[in-house]
């Protein structure tokens, strides 16, 4: 086990993990959630500068309301073949990620796709465990390195679905449109409150 698995395992980084609490006091996370932000924005800065991909989105705002434990980045490829648009709407195919807020872990999801369209509208999906991506998704493996590289680059570790799809400690409760009951590791890391 490494040490992001085992400290995304640890009994009193879950407990306060369920509460918003940051379960971390290395690093950003020493310095409480201002610092934590600043750290999270140079590490999407970083993703947006990967040779292959650019970040399209980066969902700092909590979508507008509640409360998200991770930022919410989907990045697409930089040459635009990932991009389509017809009748006023554009399709971008992509790879969702989320960062935590409250320790140095991430996760990486299968390919997805956002739209959007005349007047703002548009849609994007929201972090799910069945979506959790363990290794290069299929015609991603170079991508997957860049983030992996990246991620490693700034001590934030990548969790896979084995892991967050432990229970977690009977009792816990975790405020979350996500998920329901009975509760995982995932829920308690990358969970959004509206």
């Amino acid at each position: 086990m490494t040490g992001p698995e085992k400290a995304a395992l640890d009994p009193a980084a879950l407990r306060n993990a369920v509460t918003d609490q940051p379960a971390s006091t290395a690093g950003a996370w020493a310095g409480g959630a201002a610092s934590v932000e600043g750290f999270l924005r140079r590490v999407v800065a970083d993703l947006d500068r990967m040779p292959a991909l650019r970040v399209h989105h980066a969902e700092f705002g909590n979508y507008g309301s509640g409360y998200a434990s991770y930022v919410d980045v989907f990045v697409t490829r930089r040459d635009g073949s990932a991009c389509r648009s017809a009748n006023g709407w554009t399709e971008v195919e992509g790879l969702p990620l989320a960062l935590c807020r409250l320790a140095p872990v991430a996760v990486l999801f299968t390919p997805g796709s956002q739209s959007s369209g005349p007047d703002g509208a548009g849609s994007r999906g929201l972090p799910q465990l069945p979506l959790v991506a363990d290794d290069a998704p299929p015609g991603w493996a170079a991508e997957y390195r860049q983030i992996r590289q990246v991620l490693d680059r700034h001590d934030l570790g990548l969790l896979d679905a084995r892991l967050l799809g432990l229970p977690l400690e009977r009792g816990l409760q975790v405020d979350t449109v996500l998920g329901d009951p009975p509760y995982t590791v995932f829920d308690a890391w990358f969970h959004w409150a509206d």
